[in-house]
């Protein structure tokens, strides 16, 4: 399902489980007790029954894509990877539920492919062939498992002995990282991103590197260096107001700032890369209610 806009917001609870991309922009994402902020660079998987509220204010039209899973499918692909074909052929096992950590997560090799096939066969009409759109589902949930079990990797890189303290340790900068993106327009700190993952600030800083291989103020530099790209390619935004919307103060620093990493200025970047602007309604669509009480078989 997809939609188009600069000014929405809503609220959503009992949907199925859904991947959620962003194209040409940014939206705020609310679930649980995560702040997101959603753009080109990844992707957000929203759990099934999991409520959560998106927000767009947008200076040009920014477009959602959201691939919906019918009940059961997750844990049917999570068991045809993991188990056996001894375990497979004895009969269906017992229903587990697959869960899927609630964060931004920035595309790589596997799932954005995928997602972009199925947002380019929407758009073509062969989303309407169902034989090939249930393969490519079943695809897409395998690739995002995968990312699921290759985090596991990261979280035994933080530094403490239990298991689950490590678990946890990972969930809490996480969510700081998620909190970086989401306000790197703001003039955020280290105390604040640290009083979002609930740890005191060196304790974060200590474990953040650890998990992620750079510091805070390593990813904030980063969202905020795409977020100044995106603004100064797709809008008419005077560079001052841009210096503004990506948390600096003022327009000389900002300069130096995009100098140092681009090669050029900001006027300079913008008359190279173009711009392109529009405006257009926006809808968001929901699946219909078969596809939430109901999952077709193979």
């Amino acid at each position: 399902m997809s939609g188009r806009g600069r000014h929405y917001r809503v609220t959503a609870e009992g949907l199925p489980l859904s991947l959620k991309t962003i194209m040409n922009g940014r939206a705020r994402y609310q679930v649980g007790r995560a702040e997101l902020a959603m753009d080109d660079g990844g992707w957000l998987v929203v759990n099934e029954g999991q409520s959560y509220t998106i927000e767009i204010e947008a200076p040009v039209p920014v477009e959602t894509f959201i691939v919906w899973f019918p009940a059961g499918w997750a844990a049917d692909v999570w068991r045809g990877a993991t188990l056996g074909s001894v375990a497979l052929l004895a009969g269906p096992p017992a229903e587990s539920p697959v869960g899927f950590h609630e964060r931004y997560t920035p595309n790589e090799a596997a799932v954005a492919p995928v997602a972009g096939e199925l947002r380019r066969a929407l758009a073509t009409g062969r989303a309407s062939d169902e034989a090939w759109l249930e393969e490519k589902l079943r695809e897409l949930l395998a690739a995002m498992l995968n990312v699921q079990h290759d985090l596991r990797r990261t979280v035994t890189r933080l530094p403490a002995l239990r298991a689950a303290t490590r678990e946890e340790l990972w969930r809490r900068v996480s969510r700081a990282r998620d909190f970086l993106h989401a306000y790197c327009d703001t003039p955020v700190t280290l105390t604040d991103a640290a009083r979002a993952a609930a740890m005191s600030p060196y304790h974060f800083l200590r474990s953040f590197k650890a998990a992620f291989g750079l510091t805070p103020h390593d990813w904030l530099t980063a969202c905020r260096m795409e977020r100044a790209r995106f603004l100064l390619a797709r809008t008419e935004l005077p560079v001052t107001s841009v210096c503004l919307m990506v948390g600096y103060e003022g327009l000389g620093t900002f300069s130096s700032w995009f100098r140092q990493r681009t090669g050029l200025s900001p006027r300079a970047w913008r008359r190279r890369h173009g711009v392109r602007a529009a405006i257009r309604n926006f809808q968001e669509v929901f699946p219909p209610t078969n596809l939430i009480t109901s999952a077709p078989t193979a």
